[in-house]
């Protein structure tokens, strides 16, 4: 029998690496799905029902990549409650941001700038 799971804790674990006890350890999709008995049809089936399906989190303007550092660093030195509360804002945030599009060309110009700038500063 499946588990219940909350958005929050499934984003917790899939993309912040982070458990429910509020402890920093990388895992897998397939170890998410295993600890809710599901398959990983099911896993992916709520991440998209939950709009947080890998492809939404990649083309929604939202900086996973830099929280999910952020949040790695934070809580090897705050684990349990602190972290939980930093991955709440940083989940309050992804959900706010939902439905902006990132903007590629931008990110792609702004990339080529930085390239340019240092080529010159070196």
């Amino acid at each position: 029998m499946a588990k219940n799971a909350s958005p929050f804790e499934v984003f917790c674990l899939y993309y912040l690496g982070l458990s429910p006890e509020g402890e920093y350890r990388f895992t897998n999709g397939n170890k998410i799905a295993q600890r809710y008995n599901w398959s990983m049809a099911e896993l992916n089936a709520f991440l998209k029902k939950h709009n947080m399906d890998p492809d939404k989190v990649l083309n929604t303007d939202f900086p996973m990549a830099r929280h999910q550092v952020d949040l790695q660093l934070s809580a090897e030195k705050n684990p349990g409650p602190a972290a939980l509360d930093f991955a709440e804002r940083i989940f309050n945030e992804f959900n706010n941001r939902l439905g902006t599009k990132r903007d590629w060309i931008r990110e792609i110009e702004e990339e080529q700038q930085e390239d340019r700038r240092r080529k010159f500063d070196s």
